[in-house]
């Protein structure tokens, strides 16, 4: 990591980025008071911290099961590494892929899948058995689901 980013990343910094995946919209004066900072001071530091690309971006949590999406599932799929460049493109195309990983072990890659329906994941795996072998799991309940980065405070 590179000293600006460090310089960004000390206690204040990190007791910002807490505060602002708790809650994105808070007001930079309630949040500098949180920190001890000024609001000026703080919005300069958040600006800082999206200049550097720490903080991505800013987004709803939306609930899939009450947007038509209540099967969630994962896609292991094995294939030769021809086929990576098209199977990134398709599940960069696909609006049921809401995560597509490169990973380590017998599996190239582990999609995570939203469906409405066990019929529309098949025809997502479908979409893919052409590039390798396919193995879904299809998600039963979700006991944890941890989105924010833990331990910046």
């Amino acid at each position: 990591m590179d000293l600006q980013k460090e310089k960004l990343l000390d206690g204040i910094g990190r007791k910002i980025l807490t505060a602002l995946q708790e809650n994105a919209r808070i007001p930079f004066s309630r949040l500098g008071k949180r920190v001890g900072l000024s609001a000026p001071a703080v919005a300069e530091r958040v600006k800082r911290l999206e200049a550097v690309g720490i903080i991505k971006g800013y987004h709803a949590r939306i609930d899939p099961e009450l947007m038509g999406r209540p099967v969630t599932a994962f896609i292991q799929l094995v294939t030769d590494t021809r086929y990576y460049p098209a199977v990134k493109k398709l599940a960069a195309d696909l609006t049921e892929i809401q995560a597509c990983h490169h990973i380590s072990g017998e599996a190239a890659f582990m999609l995570q899948v939203r469906v409405a329906e066990v019929a529309d994941l098949e025809a997502v795996v479908g979409r893919f058995s052409p590039y390798g072998q396919t193995r879904t799991a299809i998600v039963l309940s979700t006991t944890v689901d941890k989105r924010e980065m833990v331990s910046l405070g």
